[in-house]
């Protein structure tokens, strides 16, 4: 692959999670989330940064773009467990939403790299 995405794409990738999360609030519990403070929201942008991070990683290091849309798939597949991992998170504290949502979405992240190294054709 030619083109690299710069790590800045990262901080985009942040503010889409923090804003799927508040559209999760809205949607399944009538209403912002009341006594969440603007310390929440930070922590679901770093974790949202933090997986971009791992996504702009890992389509750097494709050398084919067959394997970087394998990644895609895969940071597609991952998007549902790093919402849930956050929603569940929460409760448990802001090392809950990073653990529970940046881990997996990494792994599967990198699954479908590694899927698209073995699978792709040259």
């Amino acid at each position: 692959m030619d083109k690299k995405p710069s790590f800045l794409w990262a901080l985009l990738v942040g503010a889409v999670f923090t804003i799927l999360e508040i559209v999760i609030f809205i949607l399944f519990s009538g209403g912002m989330k009341s006594d969440a403070s603007i310390v929440d929201y930070i922590i679901y942008f770093i974790t949202g940064a933090l997986i971009g991070v791992g996504l702009i990683y890992f389509l750097r290091r494709s050398k084919y773009r067959g394997v970087a849309r394998v990644v895609w798939i895969g940071f597609a597949v991952s998007l549902p467990f790093a919402l849930f991992g956050m929603i569940f998170g929460s409760m448990i504290g802001s090392i809950g939403v990073l653990m529970l949502s940046v881990s997996p979405a990494l792994f599967i992240t990198g699954v479908g790299y590694f899927l698209g190294r073995v699978f792709v054709k040259k």
